[in-house]
């Protein structure tokens, strides 16, 4: 099929790069085709795109560089349909991407619902199918297809899509570049690549590419410093046309810092604050990848990938104390884990003052005996049950130095995270009864191991800085540390065929089969509760047909299914825990009522019950094609989640995972994108209604509106929070003149639901408007000069939401205290920076 066919049939077709005259460079940009598996050796292993019964949406290394955004994230959030972010953690590098109201995310306790592939090498980490962001350097891009619906040849985790990243290499990049830009928040970014490829003297060739990128800057709110290398490089080798390989390295190393959403009151005071400090994340990356193709014969080949990829994520996590330190008259000392409203109950119903014996003002009352004696005297007098105002003292489980104070906690965790697999098929375009048929049979193989440690030290607190960091004082608690193996071992086996009924009608068939089994192992002897097997499997169909109506217009449809297993976390960490964790107790000879019905993240762990493992559904029909020079993609979708996982919240960094019986996202897309004279432009809108189908009672107990049991009401229909209804964006590029180009990115993100108001009681996060601006000037043919303004009317917005504790202990001289945290977007910024290529 031309070129140029290829290109009407594809939205986000390969855009044009400019020289130093200004004049297009792009007639000597070849266009591949998208890849089924994202295994990109090989034409006898692509689909072009015209059959794919499916949305797909693509952008290239021109593009993506064009764009001057900071990273693949933000390029997807700035240019692709249905793609919005949440700035939980509030770092740039950090975001939930969400694309059809399915996230992709650093952050564990997140529900993941996209497939996300580096090469082949699925790139979801082990522990929690987290996405890390800062370890995907986005100048070694080659390009990326962001595939929508529910299709089930790319495995687990591909509920509301897959993202597949295809990587340089010394056959698709032949040049040396060095990139440098600086401006706002002392942001400072370097990128150096190189790569070539070169004959060998038995006809093959061999090929080179490498790559280093920097990224640091102090952030644009108070103690967020940041920064992130990443190393990668590709040695490549074709024996003709008939054989290659790649083998690629990438070592990563991170030290990101994001403090976070700001309760209401605060950031109405200073949006450059954080509440409590730090949260700091610190990634150590190795992959090694070994991509192979052969063909076979005229009609078959074979290849696939084998690879390792390991990373070890140290986690601090300053936090106000849930804890009550008391300093009785006899000296002695206790901790309290106290129940929310135990303090003003014991005032107002027994006339206990806890705050005045805590401060040793009561001589009668010498330790935590004489105080619990106290409460029974009283609550038998009054007639009411002592155990209403139980206190727990947990002096006992402290260990260390013994140092108590109740001012915050340090949450320390390091996660070691290990992926080792290999992915093979063998595909054939023999005909089928004369007719033209793509056939790709694969095998994969997946073993994901974590290693996860956790503690909590009790600390101090800095008062004007709120931040923890250098101040603990070396008591742990020891019920709350965590030394645990996990492992997810995954077998698959998938087909896709491909065949052309007519010259115009083609068919799809495709299905994968998952074997997962998933263990759990407490590491330090004293917790066998931990212990978990769990095994998932299922086959999961899909089918499709396209039809062209003509050489430029393309109608498809589809149905598919796929499966996410719970992970680990999810596993360790979920409301039948309370049960369990009773029991064995009972069975240790422990109260019971001891046990804590919540599970802290990611520092914690209880006992496993099971999960169902989210089965998934997707209907999808669109139209694609070009008229007139201007392309287009337009389309529906209705996707259903069986079981789906949700994180039901008891704090603010705290909570449970729970099955729900079904969710629902359905939308629409629309896209276009044409060239006109000097001005290369796109457009697009995506309507996603995100749903509960399901009527069930979730935990929110800072929710007002939440029962005695800190529970909510959800009703079918009500929206899952976090996900904007109305996508709009508008962009392009002017070439003023031929040496000189602007270009302009508007997106617009309609209000959300925040998270612990499942049951849309409560005001919404607001919709917010964002324009950036960019420019570009050619010096010569080998130096560019650019410049980026993002957010340029300077517009105050935020993009998430929560419930969390009462603010006012922390911040006591907040006005307004309400329990509403936002994720604040960032100001505006500017940068101006170089490229020069040698």
């Amino acid at each position: 099929m031309p070129i140029r066919a290829l290109l009407a049939c594809c939205l986000f077709a390969a855009p044009t790069i400019f020289t130093v005259n200004g004049s297009r460079a792009a007639e000597t940009t070849v266009l591949e085709e998208v890849k089924v598996f994202g295994i990109r050796l090989g034409s006898a292993s692509a689909q072009s795109i015209e059959k794919l019964p499916y949305a797909v949406q693509r952008s290239d290394a021109a593009e993506i560089s064009r764009s001057q955004s900071l990273d693949l994230s933000e390029f997807m959030s700035n240019r692709l349909t249905s793609v919005s972010i949440n700035s939980a953690q509030n770092n740039p590098l950090q975001p939930d991407v969400q694309y059809r109201g399915f996230t992709a995310s650093p952050l564990l306790g997140l529900p993941q619902g996209l497939a996300v592939y580096q090469d082949g090498v699925r790139i979801n980490e082990p522990l929690g199918d987290s996405v890390n962001w800062d370890l995907l350097p986005e100048s070694a891009i080659h390009s990326i297809d962001l595939i929508g619906g529910t299709n089930p040849v790319f495995g687990l985790n591909s509920l509301g899509g897959a993202l597949v990243v295809t990587m340089k290499n010394g056959f698709n990049y032949a040049q040396t570049e060095v990139e440098a830009y600086t401006g706002s928040w002392d942001r400072h970014v370097v990128n150096a690549q190189s790569g070539n490829h070169y004959a060998l003297r038995d006809g093959g060739e061999w090929g080179y590419y490498v790559n280093f990128s920097h990224f640091e800057e102090d952030g644009w709110r108070d103690l967020s410093e940041s920064d992130a290398d990443n190393y990668y490089a590709t040695l490549s080798w074709r024996g003709g046309t008939r054989s290659a390989l790649d083998l690629s390295y990438q070592h990563g190393s991170s030290k990101l810092t994001g403090n976070g959403a700001l309760p209401i009151g605060l950031l109405a005071v200073d949006r450059d604050t954080v509440f409590t400090a730090p949260d700091t994340t610190k990634n150590d990356l190795d992959m090694v990848n070994l991509e192979f193709w052969r063909q076979l014969s005229a009609v078959i080949a074979l290849s696939g990938n084998a690879f390792k990829r390991e990373n070890t994520t140290d986690s601090f996590n300053g936090d106000s104390s849930e804890f009550e330190s008391c300093q009785y008259a006899g000296g002695e000392q206790s901790l309290f884990e106290e129940s929310d409203g135990t303090q003003e109950a014991l005032n107002e119903r027994l006339g206990i003052d806890l705050e005045d014996i805590c401060e040793g003002g009561q001589p009668a009352i010498r330790n935590f005996q004489d105080l619990e004696d106290l409460i029974e005297r009283r609550s038998t007098v009054a007639g009411l049950d002592p155990e209403e105002f139980e206190l727990e003292d947990i002096s006992g489980d402290l260990s260390g130095t013994g140092t108590i104070t109740d001012e915050a906690i340090n949450n320390r965790s390091r996660r070691k995270q290990t992926s080792t697999g290999f992915n093979s098929q063998l595909t054939s375009n023999a005909e089928f009864f004369s007719r033209n048929n793509l056939l790709i049979l694969g095998f994969a193989y997946l073993d994901g191991k974590s290693d996860f440690d956790a503690s909590l030290e009790l600390s101090e607190m800095d008062p004007i800085t709120r931040s923890s960091e250098g101040l603990g004082v070396g008591t742990f608690y020891d019920e709350a540390a965590t030394n645990i193996d996990t492992r997810t071992e995954t077998v698959s086996w998938f087909f896709t065929d491909t065949l052309d009924i007519t010259d115009k009608l083609s068919l799809t068939l495709s299905g994968r089969y998952n074997d997962s089994d998933v263990t759990l192992r407490d590491r330090s002897g004293a917790s066998p509760e931990l212990n978990g097997d769990h095994n998932f499997s299922r086959f999961n169909p899909a089918a499709g047909l396209t039809y062209r109506l003509q050489d430029e217009m393309t109608v498809y449809a589809s149905y598919g299914e796929s499966n996410r297993i719970p992970t680990p976390l999810e596993l360790a960490c979920n409301e039948g825990v309370f049960e369990l964790a009773q029991k064995f107790a009972i069975e240790a000879g422990e109260d019971p009522d001891d046990i804590d019905f919540e599970c802290r993240l990611p520092n914690a762990f209880l006992a496993d019950p099971p999960l169902d493992d989210v089965v998934t559904t997707s209907y999808e029909a669109g139209v694609r094609g070009s008229v007139q020079g201007v392309s287009y993609q337009l389309g529906v979708y209705h996707t259903t989640n069986k079981d789906d996982i949700i994180f039901q919240t008891t704090g603010r960094s705290t909570g449970l995972f729970a099955n729900v019986d079904k969710t629902r996202r359905r939308g629409f897309e629309s896209a276009l994108q044409g060239n006109s004279g000097k001005l290369d432009w796109y457009s697009s809108y995506s309507y996603i209604e995100s749903t509960f189908e399901d009527n069930f009672m979730v935990l929110s107990p800072n929710h007002p509106n939440a029962n005695d049991a800190g529970e909510l009401s959800v009703e079918r229909g009500d929206r899952i929070p976090g996900i904007p209804e109305h996508i709009f964006k508008l962009g392009g590029d002017y070439r003023l003149i031929e040496s000189i180009s602007a270009g302009l990115e508007l997106v617009y993100n309609s209000n959300q639901v925040m998270r612990g108001d499942e049951s849309n009681d409560l005001d919404t996060v607001d919709s917010f408007t964002l324009v950036n601006l960019r420019a570009s000037y050619a010096a010569s043919a080998q130096f560019l000069i650019f410049a980026r303004v993002t957010n340029l009317f300077d517009q105050e917005y935020e993009n998430f939401g929560l419930l969390g504790e009462d603010p006012s202990e922390v911040v006591p001289d907040l006005t307004d205290t309400r329990p509403v945290f936002l994720g604040a977007g960032a100001p505006r910024g500017g940068w101006i920076g170089f490229r020069y290529r040698f």
